[in-house]
């Protein structure tokens, strides 16, 4: 991925708070509209329930994929919308980590709806390192590549 593709994907995840999280179970795929954040990496986080289907998906299975898209801003009728599918594997976040910290505070600074959240023991959260995406602008510049 070069400079100008990193920027254009870092500028539509900066722009959006909601991605869909697909995870992959034993039978079917799950599909979640989920808050997130992004580091200065790229990576995505999420924040889930140890119980939920994502969760467990993910523990079993952590190649995901990720859209990210700006439907709630772009010109609907002529499909003026900026959206990318980002491919990744996951990695749980140890709780009560150094790490852990540095992402809650990047994570509520983006989405200070979740904070609630955050005083649940059962809260898991997940990162995705990126590894392909494929890009499509409201401008009509499209790209795929590898990280």
């Amino acid at each position: 991925m070069d400079a100008t593709e990193r920027e254009r994907l870092a500028q539509l995840l900066a722009e959006q708070q909601l991605a869909v999280l697909v995870t992959q179970g034993e039978e079917y795929p799950t599909a979640t509209l989920q808050a997130f954040a992004e580091t200065p990496e790229l990576e995505l986080l999420f924040i889930v329930g140890e119980s939920s289907y994502k969760f467990m998906n993910v523990s079993a299975r952590p190649k995901v994929a990720v859209m990210v898209d700006t439907r709630d801003t772009g010109d609907i009728p002529t499909f003026k919308v900026s959206r990318a599918v980002i491919d990744g594997v996951t990695s749980e976040v140890p709780r009560g980590s150094a790490e852990w910290t540095n992402y809650q505070e990047l994570f509520l600074k983006k989405a200070p709806f979740e904070a609630p959240f955050f005083k649940s023991p059962a809260l898991r959260m997940i990162k995705v390192t990126p590894r392909r995406v494929s890009y499509a602008g409201a401008d009509r510049v499209s790209f795929k590549a590898e990280f």
